[in-house]
């Protein structure tokens, strides 16, 4: 895996600075506009959608255009934070990740979040993204420590946080409930390794 450097654009060009982290089999980038079909059909899948909280449902064309203009500004700060997960080979919207997502309890921690569209999933495509972001995060971005927290019953998610090195540190109170309804979740987190520093 390899972040290159960032582009920045020259003074008279309208190009936006980019972020581009690739790994064996995926590129994380901006989203873009020609995006917007398959974030809709994705994330608007209800299998999907009931782990991710903060994503609407249903998930209309309007919520996908505001995404993906929330994520293109994003990127222009050459330290963007908010990611689409696509397969290298196609260049084809699988996902997205971040690290940006809701600390569940309100803390200031720098917090991920992933989600990957039903067709994709048991490929581990989510731990490969996510694996990629955590070391952006610390090589890139400097972070000290990362955390994620899941639905309680989102089983496969947390084997995915476990596998990518964030150890489970307890439960936090919610400030608000999980689509299950769910008031306390799983705290994981992830410190910055000595050799990054």
């Amino acid at each position: 895996m390899r972040t290159p450097p960032i582009d920045h654009p020259r003074a008279a060009s309208a190009e936006v600075a980019r972020v581009v982290i690739e790994t064996e089999r995926l590129q994380i980038r901006s989203l873009r506009d020609d995006d917007l079909a398959d974030l809709v059909a994705l994330i608007d899948n209800w299998e999907v959608a009931r782990w991710v909280s903060s994503v609407p449902h249903p998930y209309t064309e309007a919520d996908g255009r505001n995404w993906i203009a929330l994520v293109q500004q994003d990127h222009t700060t050459g330290r963007p934070l908010r990611f689409a997960i696509a397969l290298k080979e196609t260049d084809r919207l699988i996902g997205g990740v971040g690290l940006d997502g809701s600390t569940g309890d309100g803390g200031e921690e720098p917090s991920l979040g992933y989600w990957v569209g039903q067709p994709y999933w048991r490929h581990g495509y989510g731990r490969e993204a996510v694996a990629a972001v955590i070391d952006y995060g610390f090589r890139t971005l400097g972070l000290e420590t990362i955390r994620a927290y899941t639905d309680p019953s989102n089983a496969a998610s947390q084997k995915v946080l476990l596998r990518c090195g964030l150890k489970n540190v307890g439960e936090i109170e919610l400030v608000e409930p999980t689509r299950h309804g769910a008031r306390r979740a799983p705290l994981f987190r992830i410190l910055r390794p000595e050799s990054a520093s």
